[in-house]
C-alpha cells in the first residue's frame, strides 16, 4: 500500500458520542448521509489518522517491523444486517502483517465507541492447527509465556480476552491456564470517555502499550513459522 499524507491525530472531538449515540437511535441511511460530513470529522477522520501515526510510531520504533492498517466501514456487510439498520455505531482498525482483517494472523487492534475505546493485541480469526501450535509450545517451553504474562500482569489495565473451551485442554498451572485453554487468545484495555473522548495523547499512549506487547506479538507470530 502507498503511504499517503495523513494529518496528525488530535484527538476525538467532543461531539463523538452524541454522533455515535444517534447512529444507534436513527439507524437509517439517510440520517447518515446528512450528517456525513460529521463523521468524516468526528469518527472516520480521527480513527484513520490515528491508525496512521500508530503504525508509523511503531515502526519507527521497530525497523524490521512490518505493519498494514485495516479501517472498518460505516457501513455493515449486507449479507449480515439479520435485521439490525445498515450502519455500524462504532469503529475500529487494526494493524497486522497483512492488512487483511480475517487472515489468520496475529493483529494489533484499537476501536472506538459511544462509551468508551479500546485496543489491544490478538486474533480475528484462528485455526484448531494454530491453537494446537499454540498449547504445544506453552508443553515445551511454559517459562517463555510465563515471562511474557508477568509483564502484562503488570500492564496498566490490560487483561487476558478470550472465549474458554467448555472442556479443558489441559492444565499447565495457575498462570497460564486460561491462555492454554483459550479458544481466540489475546490481550486487550478499555478507556471510559470521562467525561469527554481522549484527545492527541492517545496516539502515544497507544504506542506504548503495542511496544510493550510486542514480545507476545513476536510469540503469536512464531506460531505460523
Amino acid at each position: 500500500m502507498a503511504k499517503e499524507k495523513i494529518a496528525p491525530f488530535e484527538g476525538f472531538p467532543k461531539e463523538l458520542p452524541d454522533f455515535l449515540w444517534g447512529i444507534a437511535l436513527n439507524n437509517e441511511k439517510p440520517w447518515f448521509e446528512a450528517r456525513r460530513d460529521i463523521y468524516e470529522r468526528c469518527l472516520h477522520g480521527p480513527v484513520k489518522a490515528l491508525a496512521w501515526q500508530v503504525m508509523e510510531n511503531l515502526t519507527d520504533r521497530f525497523p524490521k517491523l512490518t505493519l498494514m492498517p485495516h479501517i472498518s466501514r460505516i457501513y455493515r456487510d449486507a449479507r449480515t444486517l439479520n435485521g439490525r439498520g445498515p450502519l455500524n455505531d462504532h469503529m475500529w482498525f487494526s494493524l497486522g502483517r497483512t492488512g487483511r482483517v480475517y487472515a489468520p494472523e496475529p493483529q494489533f487492534y484499537f476501536g472506538v465507541e459511544a462509551r468508551c475505546c479500546d485496543w489491544g493485541l490478538g486474533y480475528w480469526n484462528v485455526d484448531a492447527a494454530l491453537l494446537e501450535r499454540w498449547r504445544r509450545s506453552i508443553d515445551a517451553n511454559p517459562q517463555k509465556l510465563s515471562r511474557i504474562v508477568r509483564r502484562i500482569h503488570r500492564m496498566d489495565g490490560f487483561q487476558l480476552i478470550a472465549e474458554p473451551y467448555k472442556k479443558p485442554k489441559g492444565d499447565p498451572g495457575p498462570l497460564l491456564y486460561d491462555w492454554y485453554n483459550a479458544r481466540h487468545p489475546g490481550v486487550g484495555k478499555t478507556l471510559w470517555h470521562e467525561p469527554d473522548p481522549p484527545g492527541p495523547e492517545l496516539a502515544d499512549i497507544i504506542t506504548e502499550d503495542f511496544a510493550a506487547l510486542m514480545p507476545l506479538y513476536e510469540y503469536f507470530l512464531s506460531l505460523g513459522d
